[in-house]
């Protein structure tokens, strides 16, 4: 696919709400959504990978599709829209054992895929023996407005102050990119580390915020006002921590950005408050970025070596990866708590409790009680 650049001029009076990698959690886009007392006199602007690694894909295209028309929605093109558009469309030949195994791999890590939410509602599960010679062209007849939608999609909006784009781009000539492959500006992983800086802001998702996190994680958009980045993406569907951030603006013309989140994580109360630990002294293992040597392993917890620095990490979290000795993401940061705080929960130990509260994650170590859940 070519690169499309769409041109707005965004009214002076109107809110201006911005969101990425939804990655098909309808309901969180639902929720958030009417956490923000959305109407139709707001612009939103939906930065890419609408679909895949979340349960409703197919429901968010169509959510997504039906906003569109009641709505002013500036949707974008992801690099997970554009491969599963692709494969729809047979733009990519040879790639259906590939894409099928992908299908069910999905299935097993986030509960679903969009091609098996089509198989299911076309009357026909999807099986790893599937003729998809055959089935290829039902599904392309069945779908083709949801496919039609994701095909439609362009890969950079322009307004007055920003450029949204799923990836990044190298630079702000965008009449030069226009008619460009893509894939490398969907696709464009660890943009903010690039070092490049703007004159228009560029609002980008795809690559979690959380990865640029050095001693504890957050999952708020990381906002650079000096080199003109803002960096979207809570990583909803890539974490079990992960979350939707719908970043707002009064109008289009101000600084004054408004945090909205959400996540499926249960809810618990703090009754107890506790000191932070030093965040400099604090060390975060991500995924990216995860290979330890083990000291002492215990039944909850083990002792794990990181960079020449000792952690303590749930024992539940090592795993070999390629033959190398890995934990999953996490950090040996204590959270400041104070009595009435409410955690998201991540993990319960006798140990403590691993939880994110205000999109940072870290450990929690007080009594507390269960009462409460997310919105779904």
């Amino acid at each position: 696919m070519k690169t499309t650049i769409q041109r707005a001029e965004l009214p002076d009076d109107r809110r201006v709400l911005m969101i990425s990698d939804v990655h098909g959690h309808a309901d969180g886009l639902r929720a958030i959504l009417k956490k923000a007392a959305f109407t139709p006199e707001d612009v939103l602007v939906i930065v890419g990978d609408l679909i895949e690694k979340g349960p409703q894909s197919l429901e968010t295209v169509r959510l997504v599709m039906e906003l569109c028309r009641t709505h002013t929605v500036y949707p974008l093109m992801g690099n997970v829209d554009l491969w599963r558009w692709e494969f729809l469309t047979e733009q990519r030949c040879g790639d259906w054992k590939r894409m099928r195994e992908y299908a069910f791999n999905a299935v097993n890590w986030w509960g679903s895929s969009l091609l098996h939410e089509m198989c299911d509602e076309m009357g026909e599960p999807l099986t790893r023996e599937a003729d998809m010679d055959q089935l290829l062209p039902r599904l392309r007849e069945r779908f083709k407005p949801e496919i039609g939608f994701l095909g439609s999609l362009p890969t950079v909006l322009e307004t007055q102050r920003m450029i949204f784009v799923h990836g990044g781009i190298p630079h702000e000539r965008l009449d030069e990119l226009e008619g460009e492959d893509a894939f490398p500006i969907l696709k464009y992983d660890d943009f903010y580390s690039s070092g490049l800086s703007f004159r228009k802001y560029v609002v980008v998702g795809h690559w979690p915020a959380v990865l640029y996190s050095k001693t504890y994680p957050r999952y708020e958009p990381l906002i650079d006002r000096q080199r003109h980045i803002i960096s979207l993406d809570g990583a909803c569907g890539i974490k079990t921590e992960g979350q939707l951030n719908l970043l707002i603006l009064p109008d289009w013309r101000s600084d004054d950005y408004s945090l909205l989140t959400w996540d499926r994580l249960p809810v618990i109360t703090a009754l107890e408050g506790q000191a932070p630990s030093d965040p400099e002294e604090a060390r975060y293992i991500p995924w990216n970025d995860h290979a330890v040597e083990l000291l002492d392993q215990g039944e909850e917890v083990s002792r794990v070596l990181y960079h020449g620095r000792p952690m303590t990490v749930p024992t539940q979290y090592i795993f070999q990866h390629n033959g190398v000795l890995s934990c999953v993401d996490t950090t040996d940061y204590v959270l400041p708590v104070s009595p009435g705080d409410r955690l998201s929960l991540i993990l319960k130990l006798n140990y403590g409790c691993f939880v994110k509260k205000d999109s940072v994650s870290g450990w929690y170590f007080g009594r507390y009680e269960t009462n409460e859940v997310n919105e779904p």
